[in-house]
């Protein structure tokens, strides 16, 4: 057996196992989705996917790595189609896309923060190490930017408000204070459209 069809063989166990590890954290709730029924579903066995997955965290992980391209290139494709909104718009577009996927997403954020150790120097685990985490700092600082004008009153620097903005929106945050106030997904997307005219909407 040659080392490109191991290789293409490694890949296609791989999309195997994500796809029915989607499949079943849908169907079932990741929490309810054992390793062991994944393997049995998928029709590999159990230590093929230890091999590739330690533990469902790392699964986990590696399924919110797919769904973060996913969410990339949505956010690419609503900002192509609101080209000529006004940027305080888009910006609060972006938020609105965001919160839809922490609301869908939330459990397996919980599951993979909990076993995987989450600190500054695992690169795998921390949030502010990833692609998403720069591409999203990277567009809601250019919109801030673009919502002040050249003409702002005093210096600001984007990248402190966008990176606030995104520690703000962490899941525990998030629903810390939707679950205290009781409000719904449709309020905490008013209270962040509120928040981003509030701080950055010129006269």
């Amino acid at each position: 057996m040659s080392i490109r069809h191991e290789r293409k063989d490694a890949m296609e166990n791989r999309q195997l196992i994500l796809q029915t590890a989607k499949q079943l954290f849908h169907d079932y709730g990741v929490q309810s989705v054992s390793m062991h029924q994944i393997a049995k579903t998928a029709g590999i066995g159990q230590a093929t996917l230890y091999r590739r997955y330690a533990h469902k965290g790392d699964l986990c992980f590696d399924v919110l790595q797919h769904y973060a391209q996913q969410f990339i290139d949505d956010i690419m494709n609503y900002l192509d189609t609101h080209n000529q909104a006004a940027p305080i718009d888009r910006l609060a577009g972006i938020l609105d896309l965001w919160i839809d996927e922490i609301e869908e997403k939330a459990e397996l954020i919980v599951a993979m923060s909990t076993k995987i150790d989450m600190n500054c120097e695992d690169g795998r685990g921390n949030f502010f190490l990833s692609p998403i985490y720069h591409f999203i700092r990277d567009k809601l600082s250019e919109l801030i930017l673009e919502s002040l004008g050249p003409e702002r009153d005093q210096p600001t620097e984007p990248d402190f408000a966008a990176h606030t903005i995104i520690c703000s929106m962490s899941p525990i945050g998030y629903f810390h204070i939707k679950n205290e106030k009781a409000y719904t997904k449709e309020h905490m997307k008013a209270h962040y459209r509120q928040l981003c005219f509030f701080l950055f909407k010129r006269d």
